[in-house]
């Protein structure tokens, strides 16, 4: 029967890169296994910490699927999600996959979540960075192996939408999730940098697209930058004013120290912007640099002012690089690609994983 069950958080747009994965997995198993595949999620809308009433009710169901034989194997889109995979009786217990996305995967985990790592069939991280940061921070789990991201399935053309609120000509777009536990990811830097671009650049704006629960203390820290009016919070953005928030910029930026993947650089090139990342984490396996954009030192907050203002200020290099890095999504981030590589992972680390006349 080859029967898959895709385990998600959640599909929904306010899970961020995680959902947005789990989508990708679920539109891979959909088109590979029609209506054999499966989808299990926490809940099926906004993202937030599941109540003990919904793990209790997902572990119920993942235990039924597996009891009443609805299931041939499982794919964890996250490893939170996987533990739960005990609560099966051994006996009944099917195949098991994890996507591994960072951070949650290369801190620091407890003797159940190592275990469970090990016990799985395959380790599948979103880049070569993140297999290597999870291998170097738990040797005995065995193989990890890598698959690059791709951009979801896309809908049928749409008119572009115009941006909820209007920007410059220079505005500067980072896109991220605002979170206290999550300050890696480059707002700090790159607030503390605008003075510096706006001396050369005095029209630019930094527009910051998220939330979280460190907005209020970001937004403070830009208040007291002495050049607040040019930074501008727009909280979360439903996927049709991100789309056009995007569009009308002129660069993106996340100079983050601790990204997976990135795929908010895959969504930036994609609409034909160059991308400033960080020599820190896996930006380089996205962005080319100096042909897509730039890399730079997470830590050296002038070089990051200096390279946005000469980006800001080099117009035609600025497009050509957003249209190598437009070029390089749709030949190298392509669904058709992501999908390609899911499957040949799956079937060489488990024959039961393979599309059967599908």
């Amino acid at each position: 029967m080859h029967a898959p069950t895709i385990a998600a958080i959640t599909l929904d747009e306010t899970g961020g890169g995680i959902a947005a994965v789990s989508r990708l997995l679920w539109d891979v198993a959909r088109q590979e296994w029609g209506t054999r595949a499966r989808l299990l999620t926490m809940f099926d809308h906004e993202s937030r910490p599941a109540t003990f009433v919904e793990k209790a009710r997902f572990t119920a169901a993942l235990t039924r699927a597996q009891t009443f034989g609805q299931t041939d194997w499982i794919l964890f889109t996250h490893l939170a999600l996987a533990k739960i995979h005990k609560a099966a009786p051994d006996r009944l217990r099917r195949p098991y996959g994890v996507f591994l996305h960072g951070i949650e995967a290369w801190k620091r985990l407890t003797a159940a979540e190592i275990d469970t790592l090990a016990r799985a069939e395959v380790r599948i991280a979103n880049s070569r960075f993140t297999a290597a940061r999870v291998a170097d921070a738990h040797p005995g789990v065995g193989p990890i192996v890598h698959c690059p991201l791709a951009l979801t399935v896309q809908p049928a053309p749409r008119p572009l939408a115009q941006p909820a609120q209007s920007f410059g000509a220079h505005a500067v777009l980072s896109v991220g999730r605002m979170s206290g536990a999550e300050r890696y990811k480059g707002h700090d830097e790159l607030i503390a940098a605008w003075p510096g671009v706006l001396a050369k650049v005095p029209d630019a704006d930094l527009v910051l697209a998220g939330d979280g629960d460190d907005a209020s203390r970001l937004k403070e820290k830009a208040a007291a930058s002495g050049v607040g009016g040019r930074i501008h919070f727009t909280g979360f953005l439903p996927a049709a004013d991100l789309d056009a928030l995007y569009r009308s910029a002129a660069l993106f930026a996340l100079p983050s120290r601790a990204e997976g993947f990135g795929l908010v650089y895959l969504e930036a090139m994609e609409r034909g912007l160059a991308c400033v990342g960080s020599v820190h984490d896996a930006a380089g396996e996205v962005i080319v640099d100096g042909e897509t954009g730039r890399l730079v030192d997470q830590s050296d907050v002038r070089t990051l002012a200096e390279t946005i203002a000469a980006l800001l200020l080099d117009d035609d290099g600025r497009r050509r690089m957003g249209a190598a890095g437009n070029h390089r999504v749709r030949s190298e981030f392509t669904f058709q690609q992501f999908k390609l590589r899911v499957c040949h992972l799956l079937n060489r680390q488990h024959p039961s994983y393979v599309p059967v006349g599908a």
